[in-house]
């Protein structure tokens, strides 16, 4: 297993592992007309964009050569908190038939570690409310719900706030 930073011509894998993602976690949680607009031309556009960003860093992990799940971490941009000191994590997504492996885990590992070298003392995440997977893994990992709501982008699909501090022992 490897983890190494994305680059400019990693942007369709990033985009295909998003959209498969996508299309099991979020499939009954999320309106499908936001599913279907999700798909591999959008996010490849979508991460393009992203991965061009030098202070913006995404990580992708491979096992066997073979791209199997990213994420991407970056200064919070809630406004109740403090960007020199929060660091947030924007997506983790990872294959779904390939999930309970321990990419998440050594992806969220790895990026903790960069928080640090960069001095964030925290670091914070939104999940869909009713994606129980995904709060369960961030739970088991030690995030902790610290009362922030709000509704994915133009969508009226609840999402809450999780933080963790980067000094955990």
């Amino acid at each position: 297993m490897t983890i190494r930073r994305a680059e400019s011509g990693d942007a369709e894998t990033v985009g295909r592992i998003h959209v498969e993602s996508w299309n099991v976690a979020y499939r009954g949680i999320m309106p499908d007309d936001v599913i279907a607009r999700t798909d591999l031309v959008y996010r490849t556009a979508f991460w393009a964009e992203r991965i061009a960003d030098p202070e913006r860093p995404v990580y992708l992990l491979e096992k066997n050569g073979q791209a199997v799940a990213f994420c991407q971490m970056i200064p919070t941009q809630d406004a109740d908190d403090d960007a020199t000191r929060v660091g947030h994590i924007t997506s983790l997504h990872v294959l779904p038939d390939l999930r309970g492996h321990g990419y998440g885990r050594a992806l969220m590992d790895h990026v903790f570690e960069e928080f640090q070298r960069r001095g964030f003392a925290e670091v914070t995440l939104w999940v869909l409310e009713e994606n129980r997977s995904a709060r369960a893994f961030y739970e088991t990992y030690g995030f902790r719900l610290d009362g922030g709501t709000r509704r994915y982008p133009r969508t009226n699909v609840p999402e809450v706030r999780y933080r963790i501090g980067l000094n955990r022992g």
